[in-house]
């Protein structure tokens, strides 16, 4: 259960929803120190990860998904529904990677890797939470009852922390003790240090006779040459009912007395408190009390007059009553004004002085400013109650033997006819259709021609069935539709092959001890030298291009070679290979050292959690992780229907 306490002891105020990664759709700070909650040994039933004595309920998988979900919509800049984040693959990765973490640490406590209980009694002393803000020292009735806020026992939290001890000795042991053999370094900083010396000239297009226009047997050949990046995808003509709650909205209209009885049972929760900002200086003695209150109200500063009490002020920043933890400092700090200094204080948990810095009024809601809300809710609502009722019409009526035009036109529901459209939604022209939803493709593309499909609940108060008009298999263009484009890549084929030839024969000529020069110049072509490359610096020369530089780096002295430029080829004559400098390959050593010695340890601990996993033999329990989300994992293989109203 590992990571709630770590992510609370960040945030006092306790964060209950833990957040998201990623995908598209990566894990976000999963593995390597990172830890997730566990539950303690016993019964697995409700574990959605188990590894030996190790594992994770519902309850906290839930908390980690939320958490890294969260992450993840701060990352995009929008929300993203569960149900996306799942269709994704999301929750499965999570999963995995908790089980990863999990089975590294049962591996580890089963090498005997246990720390002692006053280690563990150590951490949990240094919680900030866990100390009492007027005495400074530890409480454990403070920390017990934090933890019970969070829904946490002493005996979890000891396990948790035990845990994240176990992984901190381990990782930081094998850190310190890990060496990489210094040859590996020294060896990556001669290849990179070294100097190379290249010549080359360009080969240009114009060098090529343009090439004749193509036939159309010419055409259809180099069409069936290159098939694959030419040959349309699968696409289908299918007939779509859709019972859409969001299409009508429009037309629903709300009754006044629903919208007033739905802001009379809301308007405490639409209204907003009185917040003030607020310092509060807990004392130990009644005369300091005094003699804070006195250094305040003259203007001293807060954390001035705490140090010197060897206390800590405690700040409120626009925060309602409620957040005040003394109740009776709460009362005292509300009925202050704005800029007073109060006197001492008896609190339920102490002395304290206080200063009102700022109030910002509370605001009671009004039926006009929170009218068009609720109207659209209600709207909503309404609107999504119509959709369930025709779509239970429609599924009567299929139930009853009726196509899916039949079963609509009886629900008075019209249906579309779309398509030629592919498994993405594309339509001939490569535009995507907004009438269909990855739901409505994944039921249509499932389905053999001539099939009608079921209903089936999208969510939100949209519904849908299909059925398959036709099933167009993939195939080729038709030639006078690509020709332009044909045209243009045969053409070019064409000219890149005449190059290739002369550039062999350019390049034969060199490496029969003609010179580069005299080459160059029967094309009408200059010889460029670039003296000094190294693969450090790689990036300085990206503009000659990436085959070029490959060759240059891979190439041995006096190799001759040819790369793709923008106007033809490059032929190129490795001159020479020199050792680079001592004393700068001394300098890289240290630094390629240590990211190597980083890289290395990374693979290793990443290679130790598969290990771990392997040996343990943990398991997950994906679809009781889906449930645990609120998701139906019949619904994620488009079996999913509306529930039927009781009879």
């Amino acid at each position: 259960m590992t990571g709630a306490l770590r992510t609370t002891a960040r945030n006092p105020v306790a964060i209950v929803m833990m957040g998201l990664l990623i995908l598209v759709f990566l894990i976000l700070g999963v593995g390597g120190g990172s830890r997730f909650p566990d539950i303690l040994n016993g019964a697995h039933g409700d574990a959605v990860v188990v590894a030996g004595s190790h594992s994770m309920n519902t309850r906290d998988f839930r908390k980690v998904f939320d958490q890294e979900k969260q992450r993840f919509e701060q990352q995009a800049k929008q929300p993203v529904p569960v149900e996306l984040l799942v269709k994704n693959g999301f929750d499965q990765q999570l999963l995995n990677a908790v089980a990863d973490d999990e089975a590294e640490t049962e591996m580890l406590v089963r090498a005997g890797i246990n720390p002692d209980p006053s280690l563990v009694a150590d951490e949990i002393k240094k919680l900030p939470f866990a100390f009492d803000k007027v005495t400074g020292k530890f409480s454990e009735q403070q920390f017990t009852q934090f933890l019970a806020n969070q829904g946490l026992t002493v005996r979890e939290a000891e396990a948790e922390l035990t845990d994240q001890l176990v992984q901190r000795h381990f990782e930081v042991a094998v850190e310190n003790g890990f060496k990489i053999p210094r040859v590996f370094a020294a060896l990556n900083a001669v290849i990179a240090l070294e100097n190379r010396d290249v010549s080359y000239f360009t080969l240009a297009a114009s060098s090529a006779p343009p090439p004749a226009q193509p036939t159309d047997a010419q055409l259809m050949a180099f069409m069936r040459e290159h098939s694959q990046q030419l040959m349309r995808p699968e696409m289908r003509v299918i007939t779509v009912a859709k019972f859409s709650a969001k299409a009508l909205e429009p037309s629903v209209s709300v009754d006044p007395a629903a919208v007033q009885k739905e802001f009379d049972f809301k308007k405490d929760s639409l209204s907003s408190p009185e917040r003030r900002t607020v310092i509060e200086i807990p004392a130990k003695t009644a005369s300091e009390a005094a003699q804070a209150a006195s250094r305040l109200s003259k203007g001293e500063s807060a954390d001035a007059i705490a140090k010197s009490m060897g206390v800590e002020p405690i700040s409120y920043a626009d925060s309602p009553q409620s957040a005040i933890a003394d109740r009776k400092v709460g009362q005292a700090a509300f009925s202050l004004a704005a800029g007073q200094t109060s006197g001492s204080i008896q609190g339920d948990l102490g002395l304290a002085v206080l200063k009102v810095i700022s109030v910002t009024p509370g605001k009671v809601a009004s039926l006009e400013s929170a009218r068009p809300a609720i109207e659209a809710e209600l709207r909503t609502k309404a609107a999504q109650n119509q959709a369930y009722e025709l779509s239970q019409k429609f599924d009567d009526a299929r139930q009853g033997g009726a196509s899916v035009a039949d079963a609509a036109r009886k629900a008075g529901v019209t249906v579309m006819t779309i398509g030629p459209v592919t498994g993405d939604g594309l339509d001939i022209d490569n535009k995507p259709n907004t009438d269909l939803t990855p739901q409505i493709l994944k039921s249509a593309f499932a389905r053999a021609q001539g099939e009608d499909g079921d209903l089936e609940d999208a969510g939100a108060g949209e519904y849908f069935a299909v059925h398959i008009d036709k099933v167009i298999p993939p195939s080729l263009p038709p030639l006078d539709e690509k020709r332009p484009l044909l045209t243009q890549a045969y053409m070019r084929e064409q000219v890149l092959t005449a190059l290739k030839a002369k550039a062999d024969v350019l390049m034969n000529q060199v490496r029969k001890g003609g010179s580069l020069e005299q080459a160059a110049a029967s094309v009408g072509a200059q010889v460029t030298h670039q003296a000094g490359m190294q693969r450090v610096q790689a990036q300085q020369y990206k503009t000659l291009g990436g085959e070029f530089l490959q060759a240059v780096f891979t190439s041995k002295q006096g190799d001759v070679f040819a790369s793709p430029a923008n106007e033809g080829l490059k032929i190129a004559r490795l001159d020479a290979v020199r050792p680079g400098d001592t004393t700068a390959m001394a300098r890289a050593e240290q630094t390629i050292e240590t990211r190597m010695a980083r890289d290395y340890l990374q693979d290793m601990m990443s290679a130790l959690k598969v290990a771990s996993r392997d040996e343990v033999k943990a398991t997950i329990n994906l679809g009781l992780a889906q449930q645990s989300l609120g998701i139906d994992p019949a619904t994620l293989n488009g079996a999913g229907k509306p529930p039927r109203k009781a009879q």
